[in-house]
């Protein structure tokens, strides 16, 4: 099993990207905000861009070294990419997509019923919803046996259950064919699922490298999460049977016993959907954070509205539009929101 290493500098107009870092079996995650240099990290090592400078290998084979003159084309290179909007070819069956990409002796029948998509095989990209699309792009990357895979935000377009539900199908097909899989994601919570490892990008730079809950509590600042989930970095402020309670710039919240001790800096994920709203405080409640704030805004998300509350914290509540319309919710409203300990995740 060979590892992608690269350590490479590539200038586009006022653009410049700078990293060094190395791939092992597995997945690893890139995380970063937009305009970080992700996607053009990703092309870099498929062959598409050229860098300026450095040194590219996949195991023992040398895929660019500009001292040397070594660049080999992206058919050369065997390393397979999946784009965030798929990019198969429209008037061909899902079939007839991974039938193409397959390498010598591969049966497209057989990835597509390692993806789950064995029922897809005769209808064409047109008839298929984004989460299939993506299961038969990942087919046919993967039916052409490459040595590395690149995905470049494949799930984003996607609701929250499709997204879920591959990425847990892609660490399935990663133990199955032991080659680097690197994947590009908006979503920490997203990298927390699927990756032991994660790279951090910001202004193309490489700012942090290791294990994904020491990334995204040491670069939190830098990546904050864009979505529907909460994250908060706090401190340990008591630890007990009792639960444990954590200080998160100001807003102090009770969770499931995290083991930590006092002292210890966390970073909890906290879901909206889990969080409740009230326009008046209640007494009686099984939740143990009560938390009064006031409303910031009120965000469209997909069928419903994420209100966003300071608490003095931010913390985002996703609910009905019936529920923004019956409690009467504009910004500066004040309202208390309720959270069970138990619905806190803890990252890192």
């Amino acid at each position: 099993m060979s590892t992608l290493c690269a350590d490479v500098a590539l200038t586009r107009g006022e653009f410049k990207l700078e990293a060094a870092f190395s791939v092992p079996p597995g997945i690893t995650t890139v995380v970063g905000v937009s305009g970080a240099g992700k996607s053009t990290l990703l092309l870099t090592l498929l062959g598409d861009k050229t860098p300026s400078s450095g040194r590219i290998a996949l195991g023992d084979r040398e895929l660019f070294d500009a001292e040397k003159g070594i660049n080999l084309t992206v058919h050369e290179r065997r390393i397979g990419i999946v784009f965030q909007d798929a990019l198969l070819f429209p008037h061909l069956t899902a079939k007839g997509n991974v039938a193409f990409g397959a390498a010598a002796g591969g049966d497209a029948n057989a990835w597509l019923e390692r993806v789950g998509a064995s029922a897809l095989a005769a209808r064409r990209p047109v008839d298929l919803s984004g989460g299939e699309r993506q299961r038969v792009a990942l087919a046919r990357a993967l039916a052409a046996r490459p040595e590395a895979l690149l995905l470049d935000e494949p799930f984003s377009a996607l609701d929250p259950a499709a997204r879920a539900s591959l990425g847990t199908l892609l660490v399935a097909l990663q133990r199955e064919a032991g080659v680097p899989f690197l994947h590009v994601t908006h979503d920490p919570g997203e990298a927390l699922r699927i990756s032991e490892r994660t790279i951090a990008l910001e202004g193309g730079r490489l700012v942090a490298e290791g294990r994904t809950s020491e990334v995204l509590s040491g670069s939190f600042g830098r990546i904050a999460a864009v979505g529907s989930d909460n994250w908060l970095r706090g401190t340990v402020i008591h630890d007990g049977p009792d639960g444990s309670r954590v200080d998160c710039g100001g807003t102090v919240v009770v969770t499931g016993r995290l083991h930590r001790s006092p002292g210890d800096t966390v970073v909890l994920m906290l879901p909206a959907e889990d969080v409740l709203l009230a326009r008046g405080e209640i007494h009686g409640t099984s939740a143990r954070n009560i938390l009064a704030g006031r409303v910031v805004s009120l965000d469209e998300a997909e069928d419903a509205i994420d209100v966003v509350v300071a608490t003095p914290v931010e913390l985002r509540a996703r609910v009905t539009r019936a529920a923004v319309s019956e409690l009467a919710l504009v910004p500066g409203s004040m309202v208390w929101l309720l959270v069970k300990a138990n619905a806190f995740r803890v990252a890192g």
